[in-house]
């Protein structure tokens, strides 16, 4: 599948960025995102309203990209994001073993 760049001609064609659903080996910013996270929880903060905002504004990441950084935290075990009962979503922050 390629997307063609507007007013672009047929040989002016670029491919869609890679789709990795695991970004713990590529993306840079996983640790950092860890680190701030260390840093919740050592002020005592246990709960993170809107995390993916939270991410996105802090580390200034499209979209997608804060997404994929979100779920790599929680398959690390940094954090678990879940819906409150008014569909407000949320993360636990777990405590470090």
């Amino acid at each position: 599948m390629f997307f063609v760049r507007m007013f672009a001609g047929p040989a002016d064609r670029v491919a869609p960025e890679s789709t990795a659903t695991s970004c713990d080996t590529v993306d840079p910013i996983l640790e950092q995102a860890a680190a701030w996270i260390d840093q919740l929880r050592q002020r005592g903060q246990t709960h993170l309203f809107y995390p993916v905002s939270r991410l996105q504004r802090e580390f200034r990441i499209g979209y997608q990209r804060t997404c994929a950084l979100a779920d790599s935290l929680a398959r690390r075990g940094e954090w678990t994001i879940g819906l409150s009962g008014d569909g407000t979503r949320y993360a636990r922050i777990l405590d470090r073993p």
